[in-house]
């Protein structure tokens, strides 16, 4: 069986590699741009759920969290 991420480690692994690129591209001004890093949220889950790092239950439940978001 294949090793599958958890929620915990989707949100970290976002918040490593996906979330300094959203801020250093779309965040310059400092003000937090919530629909780009939802869009990135959402692009990397479809990602890796295309790739068979999580399951159906996780990209079907798993949203980004408010700290996050705002």
């Amino acid at each position: 069986m294949k090793w599958k991420m958890n929620e915990e480690q989707v949100i970290n692994f976002y918040e490593e590699h996906y979330l300094p690129e959203v801020k250093e591209q779309y965040e310059q001004d400092g003000i937090i741009d919530g629909p780009a890093r939802r869009e990135a949220f959402n692009n990397m889950v479809d990602s890796l759920h295309r790739d068979d790092v999580i399951t159906d239950e996780i990209v079907n439940s798993i949203c980004l969290p408010d700290r996050l978001d705002n």
